[in-house]
């Protein structure tokens, strides 16, 4: 983590210490009579008042400095981006459809920290309630700040169909695509392979059916393109922000929902099912849909767990512009 990252999660306490330390600070100097103990007796106060203000009233409550640490937002958010977050909005109104939000993520989110922390308190040979409280207490220490968007909201129906490429009989997966196609990506870009209406497009860049066919071996084949769908309350979603269409179909798959929460539709002269958002819950997904751990693996998000609302990358320079 860099100082700057340090910086912007100090600790309450650390901070609390801090600012006493510069008062007492401040006060001492001013005993002194000089003039530059008095300069810096200011220069001291001034600091104890900026960090009071920024650490302990405007990042608790308005907005607060996170960084970007994975790819699951892509092309939206990159690696290392720096952001800030609106942590009042949601005191006020709910979140959106569409929203990019901050959320501590549940413990099942991040089996690996659960995982070590078990570890742990069998290091410490714990057992029976003393283990289950230091669990507890773990868990909630270790939680992780994680960042998605709102896709579906309460009351909201959702199904998502997979996208995929048929050629001849053989169904491939964006993983198959994004290898047989590699040596058509971008050298500068992320090898993402999105489908689009009939269209293949790899970087960006469309590839003919017939390209298609060739890189895998089958030049004569006949190519369908079957672009995935996410479907709220039957219409399907304008997606212009993700990286990808997804793999996986929700309910269904690797998705984890609570069975209560699945309802049966009938769309045309079939019936599916889909998942209908409680009340409390919200469905968030990354936008590099098919690289990103999210609630359709882990569960519907609980609302009480999100901290705010990404509005603005600040760093680096160039990245600099409002998250939509």
């Amino acid at each position: 983590m860099s100082i700057t990252e340090r910086l912007a999660n100090l600790s309450p306490l650390t901070v609390i210490i801090t600012v006493v330390v510069l008062l007492v600070l401040r006060f001492a100097l001013l005993k002194l009579k000089n003039p530059i103990a008095k300069s810096i007796a200011e220069i001291a106060e001034s600091l104890a008042v900026a960090m009071a203000l920024v650490f302990l009233l405007i990042r608790p409550f308005v907005v607060q400095a996170f960084y970007i640490p994975s790819a699951s937002m892509h092309p939206t958010l990159l690696e290392q981006d720096h952001i800030l977050v609106n942590k009042f909005i949601y005191r006020i109104r709910d979140p959106r459809l569409g929203d990019v939000v901050v959320f501590k993520a549940p413990m099942n989110a991040t089996p690996d920290v659960m995982q070590q922390i078990e570890a742990d308190a069998d290091a410490r040979g714990l057992a029976g309630k003393e283990r289950s409280d230091y669990i507890v207490n773990e868990s909630k220490k270790r939680e992780k700040d994680f960042i998605k968007r709102v896709i579906a909201v309460p009351g909201d129906v959702v199904r998502i169909t997979p996208g995929y490429v048929l050629i001849g009989d053989i169904q491939y997966s964006h993983a198959d695509l994004r290898s047989q196609l590699s040596d058509m990506a971008r050298e500068d870009g992320d090898h993402k392979v999105k489908l689009e209406g009939s269209n293949v497009y790899v970087d960006g860049r469309k590839i003919s059916n017939s390209e298609v066919a060739a890189a895998f071996n089958d030049p004569n084949a006949k190519v369908k393109v079957v672009p995935a769908k996410v479907y709220i309350n039957g219409k399907a979603l304008n997606e212009p922000y993700i990286a990808e269409d997804p793999d996986d179909a929700y309910p269904g798959g690797r998705s984890l929902v609570d069975p209560k929460w699945i309802v049966t539709e009938k769309v045309g002269k079939q019936r599916v099912q889909e998942v209908k958002i409680p009340k409390g819950k919200l469905l968030v997904m990354g936008d590099n849909r098919n690289d990103s751990n999210d609630a359709r693996f882990w569960g519907l998000l609980s609302r009480d767990r999100v901290l705010g609302k990404a509005m603005f990358i600040f760093w680096p320079l160039d990245r600099i512009t409002w998250i939509h």
